[in-house]
């Protein structure tokens, strides 16, 4: 599970700096709402809108739906004080239910920054962000279940962070903020709870398994995709080694096509590139280099 627990640790750090600028910038979802009432009291203290106008402010407001957690069902999500750690707690139900309310906390972050777009946006935007949203949320537990399913008690602790891996990735998302590229442990394991996966704004996962060598020195990869709400669409040329000025590319290898192939949502497929070239690189000795994904820039490495 080497290569899990280094994926849970690299998230789980971006999500504690996210959630330190959550919580110096917008505040709790409580908080968001209260603002808003008192806008409201201020502006009709001034001026008295025609009732057409009032009642129509009051539908599209309505018309605004949160995200309502599986595991904290019953009311809009909400921020919730957790320990720094959930890894140190000292049960698995605890350890759950840190990763379930850290999860619950950044939705209600993801609710904030959604209701905003909504509110300014046309009825064709407030529609297709209802659309989004709902189809994310309705993906997300799919895609976490999809990547941990081995039966044992480990997978409960394994999807929760999981969860909020996938609403980490949201939220920067939907805020454009774009997070330092993540360093991800390589494994040769072929089971998916072994991989160390990366996680799209999108939602969709991305993991490698270090599959084999081959006769030129260089080596097979397994680069395993889970598709999110929007499936996912393969690029091999966002897949390759790098390290430094040295990059190989890759042959994509059987059965899989020249690229284009989409992911539907919730599927998971695996597709090889043979790297032939790692033998010459001239810095390979020294551990620096790694198996990249790149739609643009790098934004995950595998060592």
């Amino acid at each position: 599970m080497h290569g899990t627990r280094f994926a849970v640790l690299t998230m789980s750090a971006i999500a504690v700096g996210v959630l330190a600028g959550c919580s110096s910038s917008s505040g709790p979802a409580s908080g968001g709402a209260t603002q808003s009432a008192s806008a409201a009291g201020t502006s009709s203290t001034s001026t008295t809108p025609p009732a057409s106008a009032s009642a129509s402010s009051t539908a599209t407001a309505a018309a605004f739906v949160p995200i309502v957690e599986p595991f904290d069902s019953g009311h809009p999500a909400r921020a919730i004080a957790t320990p720094a750690s959930c890894g140190s707690q000292t049960s698995t139900v605890a350890i759950e239910k840190c990763y379930e309310d850290k999860t619950e906390t950044y939705d209600a972050q993801i609710d904030l920054v959604q209701q905003g777009r909504y509110q300014s946006g046309s009825l064709a935007t407030r529609t297709a962000i209802g659309d989004d949203d709902t189809a994310w949320l309705e993906a997300r537990q799919t895609v976490c279940a999809k990547a941990y399913h081995t039966g044992g008690t480990i997978d409960g602790i394994n999807i929760a962070a999981c969860l909020l891996d996938e609403s980490t990735a949201r939220l920067l998302g939907l805020r454009g903020t774009i997070p330092p590229e993540a360093a991800l442990k390589s494994t040769d394991s072929t089971s998916l709870s072994d991989v160390a996966w990366y996680t799209t704004p999108e939602g969709s996962r991305i993991g490698m398994i270090d599959t084999q060598g081959d006769s030129a020195g260089g080596v097979v990869i397994a680069w395993v995709i889970i598709g999110g709400a929007d499936g996912f669409v393969i690029n091999p040329a966002q897949f390759y080694y790098s390290d430094g000025a040295f990059t190989d590319k890759g042959v994509l290898q059987p059965p899989a096509g020249a690229g284009g192939y989409r992911v539907a949502p919730g599927a998971e497929y695996q597709f090889s590139i043979d790297y032939s070239h790692l033998g010459s690189d001239p810095d390979r000795t020294k551990g620096t280099g790694g198996f990249v994904y790149a739609p643009g820039n790098p934004v995950a490495v595998w060592r």
